[in-house]
């Protein structure tokens, strides 16, 4: 990916940085410097060290007017400076969470558009892009046949894998990946998918489980994904990456078991950062639970 750098760093040249003040040069880091990357970002996963380069460019050109900037020229954390304007930042792309937001698309689609080229194919996804993406979508359960027993959030609100987590490690995962809400509630095939003895713990869940399961009627209806960030419980990468996202972040921290402080932290923000370009504004409330079943 280093001709990927190359293309970032070589459009410094021509733009004549030392006759922009920082505003000019912010518009251009967000309008030019972090669009080169979308395309690439939509389908890889750059290390963490392609990521730190693209960054140390951006940096330096907002605010040295140069590629590299060192000492004294970094007036403000980068990571502050990521944050989106409503939190205090300039609203730069963060570019590990922007690639996030765009692969998780990739997870959408493939369970809500069947008629795409690509459906059939195996992709890979790593737990970083699986444990949001599950963190913030429910399924409105209608005649079971797209519903993942084991993985969505179709009880309720709530996955198995929340309501009984001793007992979901007892299930094999190509069927936790594959066992639709209808196959499983055919004849209880989902109880016939626990390969290991189970303890106390276990059978206590699996008791609430076949109670909970035994209440849920299905319908000719299809079913329906919901994503839990917007209005219209449709995915949007520009919704996930930008300030209406950073619920997502706390729940995808949640999910991996990660506290907000220990990845971005969002306390002490030292107010407008330039050109009265930032704002400070509170916290926004995370949409309502849904009540256990």
């Amino acid at each position: 990916l280093q001709p990927l750098v190359d293309a970032v760093a070589g459009r410094l040249p021509s733009w004549k940085a030392w006759l922009m003040n920082k505003t000019g040069r912010l518009a251009l880091v967000k309008s030019v410097l972090s669009a080169i990357l979308i395309h690439q970002l939509l389908a890889l996963v750059p290390p963490k060290k392609i990521l730190k380069q693209l960054e140390k460019i951006q940096r330096g050109f907002l605010w040295a007017g140069r590629a590299d900037a060192h000492g004294g020229h970094c007036h403000v954390n980068w990571r502050r400076v990521c944050r989106p304007l409503d939190y205090g930042g300039l609203g730069v792309r963060d570019l590990e969470r922007t690639g996030l937001s765009l692969r998780l698309r990739w997870l959408w689609l493939a369970r809500t558009d069947t008629e795409r080229a690509w459906q059939g194919l195996d992709l890979q996804f790593t737990s970083e892009e699986h444990a949001p993406f599950y963190a913030s979508t429910t399924m409105a359960i209608g005649d079971g046949r797209t519903a993942l027993f084991w993985e969505d959030r179709w009880l309720g609100g709530q996955s198995v894998r929340a309501l009984a987590p001793m007992l979901f490690q007892c299930i094999p995962k190509h069927r936790r990946k594959s066992r639709t809400v209808a196959e499983a509630m055919d004849g209880n095939r989902w109880a016939r998918d626990i390969q290991s003895l189970l303890g106390l713990p276990e059978i206590g869940e699996y008791l609430q489980l076949w109670h909970l399961v035994q209440q849920v009627e299905l319908s000719n209806a299809p079913d329906k994904l919901l994503w839990s960030w917007t209005a219209n419980g449709a995915y949007s990468a520009q919704h996930v990456s930008g300030s209406d996202g950073l619920p997502l972040l706390e729940a995808h921290l949640e999910e991996l078991g990660t506290t907000q402080s220990e990845v971005l932290p969002l306390s002490g923000m030292p107010g407008p950062l330039l050109d009265r370009g930032a704002t400070r504004s509170p916290w926004p409330a995370a949409p309502p639970a849904v009540p256990p079943v």
